[in-house]
């Protein structure tokens, strides 16, 4: 059995099957949904709906036409007076005024069309004259060509040099003399102009002879451009210290997946870039 929903205007109430319907009194322009609808639609819409609908257009006033007096001759013609009511008269002069008027216009419209199209066919140069734009298509492309390249270059610039942009490091955390480190804040810094979708730090805890106690990895996601982004490591009842280090980096912006325990073969030119 179909269920339906109503808006009262403030909310949507429901559901209610038919039956229930009928006790609302529902009217043409009441709001109502029910499953197999993309979106809300009012009663008189609905076709099964239509005989419980409460019709807010009233009937006109009765007339009782057997009272009034029965005339059957036409009433008289009575030709219109031009000079009397200026709204009637022939308006050939008006329509002349208005046609100029368009031909006006239409000219203005042309002549600025041309004007325009012949000051942005010219290209553009800075006070070195030296060449910044064109709005020939050939000149477009190149110049689109060129900021892709550009594009390109400072991209893998990034990937292959990321150890420069992106660093791990701590916060003042808590360490017992005897062993023991708690409050322990993992901080990533982006200095790209991307969005580090994934970050995971490899973190050491150093024993006070300098051993590694113990190993943990901590993950920071969505790390925006130009901005630090920290997450809480492990305690440890053991180490002194830690050392934080990035182990890997993923950015779809980027085009880059970085492992710091991939070796890049001789030669490759780009070898963090990912799709």
């Amino acid at each position: 059995m179909r269920k339906y929903f109503i808006h009262n205007g403030q909310s949507e109430i429901g559901p209610f099957d038919f039956e229930q319907l009928k006790t609302l009194q529902l009217k043409n322009e009441t709001p109502i949904w029910f499953e197999g609808l993309q979106n809300w639609t009012t009663a008189n819409n609905v076709e099964e709906l239509k005989s419980i609908v409460h019709s807010t257009i009233l009937p006109p006033k009765f007339k009782n036409f057997s009272e009034e007096k029965s005339n059957p001759n036409p009433p008289i013609f009575s030709k219109p007076v031009y000079e009397n009511n200026q709204n009637f008269a022939p308006k050939k002069k008006k329509t002349l005024r208005n046609v100029l008027i368009g031909v006006g216009v239409l000219a203005v419209l042309f002549f600025g069309l041309v004007i325009y199209a012949s000051t942005n066919s010219e290209q553009n140069y800075n006070d070195n004259g030296e060449f910044i734009s064109s709005n020939n298509l050939d000149d477009q492309d190149a110049e689109r060509d060129r900021i892709n390249a550009e594009l390109t270059e400072k991209n893998r610039s990034y990937r292959n040099n990321i150890e420069q942009y992106v660093s791990a490091s701590t916060n003042q955390y808590t360490y017992n003399e005897l062993g023991g480190i708690s409050n322990l804040d993992i901080i990533v810094t982006n200095n790209t102009e991307y969005l580090l979708n994934e970050v995971n730090v490899n973190i050491d805890y150093i024993k006070d002879n300098g051993g590694i106690y113990k190993t943990e990895i901590v993950t920071i996601y969505n790390i925006p451009a130009k901005q630090d982004k920290s997450a809480s490591a492990p305690e440890s009842n053991r180490g002194t210290s830690v050392n934080a280090k990035v182990q890997s980096i993923s950015s779809k912006k980027l085009h880059m997946c970085y492992d710091n325990s991939f070796a890049p073969k001789a030669g490759e030119i780009d070898p963090y870039f990912c799709k």
